[in-house]
């Protein structure tokens, strides 16, 4: 059953999305205010809190790789579609999604005299935060990698043939198209756009973005250490469980960023005349789905069915942290 929140974001985070959480949850995804149960394969689409389309520039054109049925009785029984679809379902009413709706509730009600004073340190915060996922991903891929001659060959190279597309879409390279720009770079080009100076001028103030730094060494201490399991294979799907949970929350991340910065536009930004750069919003508002599906689909290739409780703690675990870093900047802009 789908209905609209009305507690914390009465605001066009929800009131855009009650009359479409059913059409949503029909099409396997997950407006703002509904849960989806994704499909492992999913056309692209529209973003339910934007009217605006992934670019021309990024067309995603992910593929979803699948291994044969093995005949090799000896193999463990691989988890279900059902049961991922479950275990993604319970990040829906975690800690991360309250924390993401404070934050855009205090992101919509920046001052409209001094709103890039209180923004600046916080996108410090998310300039590190978007960066350190990319270690974290490649964490994630090397821990499956490290399955070898302990998992099954097959299961193994079907996981990271999925892992590896989103990873490589965050330098900017997809099937069937030339090399385009870095995620990083699409970010500079966005603060750029806000606020009339480049990055690299925050970047080199020097001023330790500690929730981000203290999220990320929480991540690679988690995933490299599989969540404390001894097991090879029982780390690698700790790391499968954890890839997802990144990606599943991200969905939510981008898509209601996006949606909070346009309400921005309108109320400050047009007034300004500033000409935002929405593509890097654009892009993972559209993307994120997509490559939550892949990490769906890299889940079912490789991870036992007895390992449901090891993706579950993978899952609350990167849940929990997640939500300290966004409680964290929501205090920030919350404190002006």
């Amino acid at each position: 059953q789908h209905t609209c929140s009305t507690d914390t974001m009465a605001t066009a985070l929800s009131a855009k999305t009650c009359t479409g959480v059913a059409a949503a949850a029909r099409k396997g995804v997950r407006s703002v205010a509904g849960v989806r149960h994704a499909p492992v394969v999913k056309a692209p689409r529209k973003v339910v809190a934007s009217a605006t389309a992934t670019p021309a520039k990024e067309q995603w054109s992910l593929t979803m790789h699948n291994a044969p049925v093995s005949t090799n009785a000896n193999l463990p029984k691989l988890i279900s579609k059902e049961q991922v679809v479950s275990l993604e379902a319970e990040l829906d009413q975690g800690a991360s999604v309250a924390a993401l709706r404070r934050f855009n509730d205090a992101l919509r009600a920046l001052p409209a005299d001094r709103w890039a004073a209180v923004l600046r340190p916080v996108f410090n915060e998310l300039c590190f935060n978007l960066e350190s996922f990319n270690p974290a991903f490649t964490s994630c891929l090397l821990m499956v990698q490290r399955t070898i001659g302990v998992s099954d060959y097959v299961r193994r190279d079907m996981a990271l043939k999925n892992l590896i597309q989103p990873l490589a879409g965050e330098y900017g390279m997809h099937n069937n198209q030339p090399q385009l720009k870095t995620h990083r770079e699409l970010f500079a080009d966005f603060y750029a756009s806000l606020f009339g100076t480049s990055l690299e001028d925050l970047i080199r103030e020097g001023v330790a973005p500690a929730a981000a730094q203290k999220l990320w060494a929480q991540m690679n201490r988690d995933i490299m250490s599989g969540g404390g399991a001894t097991d090879p294979v029982e780390g690698a799907s700790y790391a499968l469980g954890y890839n997802l949970a990144i990606e599943y929350l991200a969905d939510y991340e981008k898509t209601w960023m996006l949606d909070s910065f346009r309400d921005l536009n309108t109320r400050i930004f047009a007034g300004e005349g500033k000409q935002v750069d929405w593509v890097f919003l654009e892009v993972h508002a559209e993307g994120e789905a997509e490559h939550a599906a892949i990490g769906h689909n890299a889940v079912l290739n490789f991870v036992p069915e007895a390992h449901v409780p090891v993706l579950r703690k993978a899952m609350r675990d990167h849940d929990r942290d997640m939500a300290a870093f966004y409680n964290h900047v929501a205090s920030m802009l919350e404190q002006h």
